[in-house]
């Protein structure tokens, strides 16, 4: 697959794509870098991980599972690297939208449709003084997947929420119709499932924009839309520290990434990533 005239390194299994993409990083970059960034993707994943030390399950072939590779240098000072994050996560938001999936963001960059987790971003950073030197961001995004394990955070799926969508318009003309439009949804699951290679591409048009505005535009913009799209920003939430569970209301995101909390009793907080966790 190319993007942008520019190569895709397609891998059936990996234990992980962005540990493929650390030790593959010189290489990769003097061979697909000339756009300003490299991408792996893998059809499955043996050893995927996920935020706060989470696995991430995804069955082979039905999701999204890549890695992308940026040397900023210069244009990203270490104190301001949150604002890589927020570009990424807008440019799954904005992706999602193209397919009429409204999504918002979960501090620091989960991707969530109500209370159910549709993607996950994992990033990893090399300084070089007071610069970002290369990251390595890693997305998992649950694509053509209608089942998954139990586990703590609820997933869900672009093709689980277009089948809801559909049995809910059907619904409005009676249960029958409602009842043939699941049967058909089950007999043309094949059919159905979104194709890969252009979600991926829709991925990568959004965040070329937002990286670019990063680098050399509006990084206004990107603060804003972000905290636009901000899960619970401005209402009240439960969150739990160290300390246990309390409610509060998120009163803004740091330029660092810091979460900057407003409790009940008036008292503010102030916390890095992994130090609280918003509870849905």
């Amino acid at each position: 697959m190319e993007w942008n005239n520019e190569p895709i390194i397609r891998l059936a299994t990996v234990d992980s794509t962005n540990r493929y993409m650390r030790d593959m990083a010189n290489e990769l970059w003097n061979r697909c870098g000339s756009n300003g960034f490299v991408v792996v993707t893998a059809g499955h994943q043996t050893a995927g991980r996920g935020q706060r030390g989470n696995t991430w399950s995804s069955n082979a072939g039905e999701n999204l599972l890549f890695s992308i590779l940026v040397r900023p240098g210069e244009a990203l000072k270490v104190k301001e690297q949150f604002m890589l994050s927020q570009a990424v996560a807008l440019a799954v938001h904005d992706a999602m939208k193209c397919y009429g999936i409204d999504t918002r963001l979960k501090w620091p960059n989960d991707i969530y449709v109500g209370k159910r987790k549709l993607a996950g971003i994992l990033m990893e950073l090399d300084y070089s003084g007071t610069f970002v030197e290369q990251a390595i961001i890693g997305i998992g995004l649950n694509v053509n997947q209608d089942s998954f394990p139990a586990m703590d955070r609820v997933p869900v799926s672009m093709k689980m929420l277009r089948e809801a969508e559909s049995g809910n318009v059907k619904a409005e003309s009676g249960k029958l119709e409602a009842e043939n439009g699941k049967q058909e949804a089950e007999s043309g699951k094949q059919r159905q499932d979104f194709i890969l290679d252009d979600v991926l591409a829709t991925i990568l048009d959004f965040f070329e924009h937002y990286y670019t505005e990063l680098r050399f535009g509006n990084r206004d913009a990107i603060v804003t839309e972000y905290k636009t799209q901000l899960l619970g920003i401005n209402v009240q939430n439960t969150f739990i520290d160290r300390n246990g569970r309390f409610e509060a209301v998120i009163q803004d995101v740091e330029s660092d990434g810091h979460l900057l909390l407003k409790r009940n009793d008036g008292s503010m907080g102030r916390y890095a990533f992994k130090e609280v966790e918003m509870v849905l």
